[in-house]
């Protein structure tokens, strides 16, 4: 297995772990916090996007050199933002322009935004020298 294979796999293995922790965060938040449930949202978005950074940075493209961390995370918050907003448009056009089931439409736009995400993270925000 080559190397950006095994990135690959490790970048959805985080993928699918952060997912699963802001939904879980968001049900905490709201279920036992009473946290208003838009608010709760940010919050658990917010720090999932933290959360995924770390573990991107770390674990997916062994990326442990101190010097670029500021401007790396700007760029994957900035990132993140625009994944957001292009998410939001597409989950519009798929379920009430194209009338495509919200479930199956979210997987579509997370399976393709996913992987275009993966290659502007791996060769661009924590791109090797």
């Amino acid at each position: 297995m080559n190397k950006t294979s095994y990135q690959l796999i490790k970048f959805l293995i985080v993928g699918v772990s952060i997912v699963t922790f802001n939904v879980l965060f968001l049900y905490v938040l709201v279920g036992f916090l009473h946290v208003w449930y838009l608010l709760a949202s940010v919050i658990s978005y917010a720090l999932s996007v933290v959360l995924n950074f770390i573990l991107q940075k770390f674990l997916v493209f062994n990326d442990s050199l101190p010097k670029d961390v500021k401007r790396q995370f700007v760029l994957y918050a900035l990132v993140s933002a625009v994944y957001l907003i292009l998410n939001i448009l597409f989950m519009y056009v798929f379920v009430d322009q194209f009338g495509i089931n919200y479930l199956i439409a979210q997987t579509i736009i997370t399976l393709s935004l996913s992987v275009i995400n993966f290659f502007i993270n791996r060769n661009f925000i924590f791109a090797e020298e």
